[in-house]
């Protein structure tokens, strides 16, 4: 809408950091002003038309409809101004239409010709739901211009979409050339003329503590009233907003999911009427679902007590983020601290994200003097750099400063990596290690022994095939789950999550301590429990030949996520026993014994009602390894194979060509990329030469442990 933030371009840059000219990695030690760079493609469009003050071509609309790669441009066709992309969101003057509840008519004239697709979408900000409109329209061809008439039914107008726009037209993979568009209001939106006040206050309903919450209000419509000036405002890119979409794997007790976050107390004037009511503070908490009455010139008084489901700070774990970005004015900034609270994180990752041209999402500190704690959640530095298209995305946690790799030697992962391990922090791959290609950086650098965790569970997927092809080949790598907001839809910070287990009190440093031995899992629902002859998660077990194994686990879900379905053991990568849990409950255990006849890892997974690719509601153990008179915990038969497979994803890393849309800056740092690469190729061919020897001395070894 007009009162919207100011537009970033796709050329806007900020340098971060001090060139070092020496040293091909620049740490970043000073920090200039906060300036927020827009890490989407945003191309503002000099098109103008009637009751629309803003048009741009873009890639995440943050309607519903999602693209990594966007393109837009103006071409005159037969005459006519046209705009030709993938994707245009269009900002409504206010003064024509703002926050209104009514059908709305949206005239579109476009180009068969330059529409390379069979059929687009129109996306609104939409009252009731989730708040996302859609619309398809099918694509006719055989003239010039076809003009279409799309029905917004329910439209609202209120700004949801990026840059506080109102809709978008686009489609995925494609373009859509549009010539003209126009809109019609019905006019039918009633005005509310007598008002009262709610006043909310959620606290925990064992302490009375007042506390952050997620909270949603709806009338007997769906619609969502706007937040009040109490709503937490969030950063989502570099758009400040307090109203957000709630996907479905995110627990929620209404089927409105539209929600804002409140730091224990909220007032709003609203129209008098009947409202719902929904609040939540994370997994461990059941949802609050209620009602409440708002009348004239009165206040309305609402306590929401969200009681426990389960308290694991009381047994020792303690939940985490591994992936957030959240940029930070200062270091103590409340409003993304109680954004991260209100989702009961622990210990947020707050990860300044680079690319070959520079960074976004800046910390304004690192080390001690960039954590903040309060009232048991940490905001913690941290940075998802370097990251291509190529090569995969990395993460560091736990660094006392940030490493920006220099352009010339940007592709050579390692020297950053190797300086976060100098410094004492966590390294690892981000985006299940397959996005973006990360089966060649894994492939890279695991042998070189630099990588601690693979980010196995994200955007409802937990995706094991590299992660047990390494195990399996005898490498030991920890799971790890991050949210990535406000990617993946947006999701909301602790969607996924990465539990670990302390062994003294609550701290950033106990838990960074507790994950680097091994004491995690990850979730997105389920809690799971777990020993090996009494040994935790992440243990070494070292045994003679023969001895009995004693495994207990256990799993349990909060059953307004969804009811949890089974519990299951798997050795070496493949399921040994499961465990099926009865309809109505929430818990199963599982208690076995093996033989330790020969060296192996083990590991717990638990499962709930979904499984679909992209929306599988699930747990998983970090390893346990069993150590066998001194044998690698290999999976004996699979060896060859894997380290070929290995091999071939290192042939791909030097062989295949650079894609630069693979890189989701692509609008700046595509060209760039490829001018890079062939400089950098010889040092990085080095590289893969010493990983390529040592799986080979890894065959030998495995042939040899082999012979009688």
């Amino acid at each position: 809408m007009n009162h919207s933030v100011a537009i970033g371009t796709a050329t806007a840059l900020v340098i971060l950091g001090v060139a070092c000219v020496d040293d091909p990695i620049a740490s970043k030690q000073a920090r200039l002003s906060p300036e927020r760079r827009e890490a989407r493609y945003i191309e503002p469009v000099n098109w103008e038309k009637e009751h629309f003050v803003k048009v741009i071509g873009l890639g995440y609309p943050e309607l519903g409809m999602e693209m990594d790669v966007a393109h837009s441009e103006m071409r005159s066709i037969e005459g006519r101004d046209c705009v030709v992309g993938n994707m245009l969101s269009l900002d409504v003057d206010d003064n024509f239409a703002y926050d209104i509840d009514e059908k709305v008519t949206l005239t579109l004239t476009y180009a068969p010709e330059f529409t390379t697709t069979d059929s687009f979408q129109v996306i609104w900000d939409r009252n009731g739901g989730d708040g996302h409109g859609r619309r398809t329209v099918v694509v006719e061809a055989g003239a010039t211009f076809r003009e279409t008439m799309v029905t917004l039914d329910r439209a609202r107008l209120a700004g949801l979409g990026a840059q506080g726009t109102d809709l978008a037209v686009g489609t995925s993979g494609a373009s859509v050339g549009l010539c003209d568009v126009s809109i019609e209001r019905s006019g039918t939106t009633i005005i509310p003329s007598v008002f009262g006040v709610v006043r909310i206050t959620v606290e925990d309903g064992a302490t009375g503590t007042s506390m952050p919450s997620r909270v949603g209000i709806y009338d007997d419509t769906g619609r969502a009233p706007l937040p009040s000036d109490d709503a937490i405002p969030v950063w989502r890119f570099i758009d400040k907003v307090r109203r957000h979409w709630l996907n479905r794997r995110t627990m929620w007790p209404s089927s409105n999911r539209q929600a804002f976050y409140m730091d224990g107390s909220y007032e709003a004037r609203l129209p008098v009427g009947r409202y719902e009511l929904a609040a939540t503070h994370g997994i461990e908490y059941h949802a609050f679902h209620g009602e409440f009455d708002v009348r004239a010139g009165e206040t309305a008084e609402v306590t929401v007590p969200l009681q426990r489901y389960e308290d694991l700070p009381s047994r020792g774990w303690f939940s985490g983020d591994a992936h957030v970005h959240l940029q930070r004015d200062r270091v103590d900034d409340l409003n993304v601290w109680a954004q991260i609270a209100a989702e009961d994180v622990h210990v947020a990752n707050l990860v300044e994200m680079g690319n070959i041209s520079g960074t976004y999402f800046t910390q304004p500190a690192w080390g001690e003097a960039g954590r903040f704690a309060r009232d048991g959640t940490v905001l913690v530095s941290g940075q998802e750099d370097p990251r291509t298209g190529h090569r995969g995305h990395t993460l560091h946690w736990d660094i006392d400063r940030p490493t920006h790799a220099d352009t010339t030697k940007f592709y050579d992962y390692h020297k950053v990596f190797e300086r976060t391990r100098a410094d004492g922090g966590i390294t690892g791959y981000a985006h299940l290690g397959s996005l973006f290609n990360g089966e060649r950086g894994l492939a890279l650098d695991i042998p070189h022994g630099l990588v601690d965790f693979i980010e196995v569970l994200q955007g409802g997927r937990l995706d094991t095939d590299l992660w047990y092809d390494f195990l399996n080949l005898g490498y030991r790598l920890l799971p790890a789950a991050g949210a990535d907001y406000p990617y993946f839809g947006p999701t909301l910070p602790g969607v996924e999550r990465t539990y670990v287990q302390l062994n003294g009190p609550f701290s950033a440093d106990a838990w960074f301590d507790g994950f680097r031995h091994g004491r995690t899992y990850v979730t997105n629902g389920p809690f799971l429990e777990a020993t090996v002859n009494g040994h935790p998660m992440g243990a070494e077990i070292r045994v003679e030949r023969g001895t009995p194994l004693s495994i207990e686990a256990a799993a349990k879900m909060n059953p307004e996520i969804e009811p949890l379905t089974r519990l299951e053991l798997v050795v070496l990568g493949d399921v040994v026993e499961e465990v099926t849990v009865a309809t109505g409950e929430d818990r199963a255990d599982l208690g076995t014994s093996l033989v330790a006849d020969r060296s192996m890892w083990l590991a717990v997974r638990a499962y709930g009602v979904n499984a679909e690719r992209w929306y599988t509601t699930v747990a998983h153990s970090a390893p346990f390894y069993v150590i066998v008179d001194e044998q690698e915990t290999w999976k004996v038969g699979a060896v060859p194979e894997l380290i070929d497979e290995r091999l071939q994803h290192l042939q791909e890393l030097l062989s295949n060509p650079i894609d630069p849309v693979e890189d989701l800056e692509a609008f700046e740092t595509g060209d760039l990329l490829v001018e890079q690469w062939e400089s950098q190729l010889p040092h990085l061919t080095e590289r893969v030469e010493a990983a390529r020897a040592a799986y080979e001395q890894l065959r030998r070894r495995y042939q040899v442990a082999l012979e009688p």
